[in-house]
């Protein structure tokens, strides 16, 4: 319990950036259905769809391009914070239980509002706002991956990696060296690099774990 009060506190930021952006998602969707509402009193359900969708944009342009631009704004945000938030677990190799459950939920904000406008009629630009807002965040994901990895190439001889705690215990500890080194030695290896853990006690009666790189023989 100690753990996972521990792992949700460190990733406040992220929690609180989500909840400000679920408030946009609700006061945008408060809006656009009163909008909406009313411009859709105004389509002839027996027409075509195309032309009941060519009806909104051209006598409600102005006004719909606001909310689009919002959406689109709410839905790159909203995957840009999930990236971000992956990446920085991954490499932390944090508790995969409390990281699954965090994406989780915010994948479905994410599919609610977005299940959500795709059931309106004016769907397609919502689904093309979605598909440019995805293909935006992969950019920065690919871009950041190899950055990151490019960074990460060179080391120096017994260079410090990675040092975290405090943990109450030495199990708790050795359990994170276990799993932080599960998760990057394959990497290390293809580099020509060996990772090697170091358990610390201090005067506080607390665990430190330090992993050092070496290089290969």
């Amino acid at each position: 319990m100690k753990k996972k009060k521990k792992y949700y506190q460190k990733y406040r930021n992220y929690y609180f950036c989500e909840f400000i952006l679920l408030i946009g998602w609700i006061t945008n969707f408060m809006f656009f259905s009163k909008f909406y509402e009313e411009a859709i009193f105004y389509v002839d359900k027996n027409a075509r769809f195309m032309i009941q969708l060519l009806f909104i944009v051209t006598y409600y342009f102005d006004e719909l391009l606001k909310y689009l631009f919002v959406v689109f704004l709410l839905m790159t945000l909203n995957l840009f914070l999930l990236m971000t938030f992956y990446i920085k677990n991954r490499r932390e190799t944090n508790s995969q239980r409390e990281m699954n459950v965090s994406i989780l939920v915010f994948l479905l904000i994410i599919a609610i509002n977005g299940i959500a406008l795709l059931t309106t009629i004016i769907w397609p630009l919502f689904l093309l706002l979605f598909i440019a807002a995805l293909t935006i965040v992969y950019i920065i994901y690919v871009i950041t991956k190899y950055l990151y990895e490019e960074k990460e190439e060179f080391y120096e001889e017994n260079e410090l990696v990675k040092s975290e705690g405090p943990f109450p215990t030495k199990e708790a500890a050795e359990k994170y060296a276990e799993e932080f080194l599960a998760h990057w030695t394959d990497y290390f290896s293809k580099n020509g690099y060996t990772l090697t853990e170091f358990t610390k006690y201090d005067e506080k009666n607390e665990w430190h774990v330090e992993i050092i790189v070496q290089t290969m023989k």
